[in-house]
């Protein structure tokens, strides 16, 4: 089983950074972004290439809570910091921001 990771993709050549979070959390879960509550921060790992990659994370409001259609991924939770499964030190200092 894989850990625990936030939504991902790629910044497409001519799209903006938000665009391109708007256009990956609707490919991903089927969900629509209402609004963009604001930056939380970034990180950078080593991607599957062996190069280094910068993840930006934003928290959103969806117009919908459900039902989520995963495309990319086996599962997904809604759950609170204190009832999250082990993620890295990057994704838990991001959490608890």
């Amino acid at each position: 089983m894989l850990p625990p990771e936030f939504l991902a993709g790629l910044v497409g050549e001519g799209d903006t950074l938000l665009e391109a979070l708007h256009r990956e959390t609707a490919e991903e879960t089927g969900l629509a972004i209402r609004q963009v509550d604001g930056y939380v921060g970034h990180f950078d790992y080593v991607g599957g290439s062996g190069g280094i990659v910068r993840q930006f994370n934003f928290a959103v409001t969806v117009e919908r809570t459900g039902p989520v259609v995963l495309t990319e991924h086996d599962a997904h939770q809604w759950a609170l910091p204190t009832e999250l499964p082990p993620v890295s030190d990057a994704v838990r200092g991001l959490i608890g921001r």
